[in-house]
């Protein structure tokens, strides 16, 4: 009987475990020493103890009826009016974004007037909508009073956590509006002291507490905000008299309630503002204790300094 060769299988299967043994020192010499990767043990802690709450606020319910990834999730709480677009409500959707930018076009321009007020609101009910929306889907199987104590929660929860936040961090450091008699003024928070000139309209806190003593004469000055023009800069000289006062030999008109007969040289930080304040005396009181406390007042000192009232805004002119 004839035996057949199989070289050809022979090497084959010679050459598919030289392949193999390659293949295994390749792969061991690219995977990392901690392969397959260990979980850490304080994320397995934390998505183990959080399991409960998805459990019991339905989480895993909410993906599912929203349609929505985590990050659509988080974008359609975040900015108003875009989970009505994502789930379909196109019309619906723009109509909340074009009432929601109207709003805040129609805040910022009336600051400090009723329309802002309007505004205000308005912007925080059409936010809240939107993510009463996307809580509806999630809440679809509760009842009426569940759902309503809901959205009143979210309502409250964007006022206080978003907008009030928000317009607080805007007056401290953007800008702030101010009503001085039957003005509105918007200042711009902050000014670099170099930049200040006489005849700029400064905003500049006026503490009550200063007035302590003129409080048990009989005399009392307004606290809170002023906005009036600079007068005079560090350093400048000042001289009072019947006629006019003088800065730096410059006559300028007098004012009510200035002295009319005083020198005085401006310290360093500090300029002089002659405050618009309503002043309510007893009777007796004399021009002189007046003229006193309206001095130390117009005397402002840079950490008194709120900001520069903008020149116009929005197409209301603010000052000269």
């Amino acid at each position: 009987m004839e035996r057949r060769r199989v070289p050809a299988l022979h090497c084959g299967h010679r050459h598919s475990a030289r392949a193999h043994d390659v293949a295994q020192v390749s792969r061991k010499d690219q995977t990392s020493s901690y392969y397959p990767p260990r979980s850490r043990w304080h994320t397995r802690l934390l998505y183990d103890a959080a399991r409960p709450v998805r459990r019991y606020i339905h989480l895993r319910r909410l993906f599912q009826a929203a349609r929505l990834s985590g990050l659509q999730l988080v974008l359609s709480v975040a900015v108003p009016g875009l989970a009505f677009l994502l789930l379909g409500r196109r019309l619906l959707g723009w109509l909340v974004v074009a009432g929601y930018l109207t709003a805040a076009l129609a805040f910022i321009a009336a600051l400090g007037f009723p329309a802002a007020s309007v505004s205000y609101g308005l912007l925080i009910s059409l936010h809240a909508t939107s993510i009463i929306f996307v809580e509806g889907l999630w809440l679809k199987e509760s009842g009426f009073g569940a759902r309503l104590a809901v959205a009143f929660i979210t309502l409250f929860a964007v006022w206080g956590l978003m907008y009030a936040p928000l317009v607080e961090f805007a007056q401290h450091h953007w800008f702030m509006p101010l009503r001085q008699g039957n003005r509105v003024f918007v200042v711009q928070r902050g000014v670099a002291v170099n930049s200040i000139k006489r005849g700029d309209w400064l905003a500049y806190e006026i503490a009550g507490d200063n007035y302590r003593g003129e409080r048990e004469a009989g005399l009392y000055l307004e606290s809170g905000y002023g906005i009036d023009p600079v007068l005079a800069l560090p350093g400048d000289r000042l001289r009072f008299t019947p006629e006019a006062v003088y800065v730096n030999d410059k006559p300028l008109p007098l004012m009510r309630h200035m002295p009319v007969q005083e020198e005085l040289v401006m310290p360093e930080k500090v300029w002089f503002i002659w405050p618009s304040l309503d002043i309510y005396r007893n009777y007796g009181v004399p021009e002189a204790s007046i003229s006193a406390s309206m001095q130390r007042t117009a005397m402002v000192a840079q950490k008194q300094i709120i900001g520069r009232p903008f020149k116009h805004w929005f197409g209301r002119r603010q000052w000269p």
